[in-house]
């Protein structure tokens, strides 16, 4: 019985050490998430672009913590609201752009994502149409 006892303490322990890290870790893998995320928007935005032959926007705003691809009509084609990721993640800047049929953007910008651990990685869009993650 004492055996028992003693593995159940060893279990409880190891859990108690395991939970404590994975809440650390959790904060900052949802903001490598939703820098992803935007990274797949900016590159699905280039993409139709290229494909429909028409300019295709792209646009993240910090006011609604939303990024959206669309025509220029303002058909949506893509929504991605940060607000359901958690772990306070939020844009705090916005940026608007436009993908050309030859998948340039006409406007380069930053998107910088924080969350409630004050980490921060920023979406760069540039216009030659790279997008990268820093």
């Amino acid at each position: 019985m004492i055996e028992v006892l003693v593995v159940v303490a060893v279990i409880g322990i190891l859990a108690g050490i395991s939970g404590t890290a994975l809440m650390k870790w959790l904060p900052q893998a949802n903001l490598k998430r939703a820098a992803r995320t935007i990274v797949s928007m900016c590159q699905d935005a280039r993409v139709e672009a290229i494909k429909r032959n028409q300019q295709i926007n792209f646009s993240c705003s910090n006011a609604t913590n939303t990024c959206v691809v669309s025509f220029t009509n303002g058909t949506t084609l893509r929504q991605f609201d940060l607000s359901i990721i958690g772990s306070g993640v939020r844009l705090s800047n916005s940026l608007n752009t436009s993908f050309t049929s030859r998948g340039r953007a006409l406007t380069a910008g930053t998107i910088p994502i924080t969350n409630n651990a004050a980490s921060t990685l920023s979406v760069t869009v540039r216009t030659s149409g790279s997008i990268i993650t820093n």
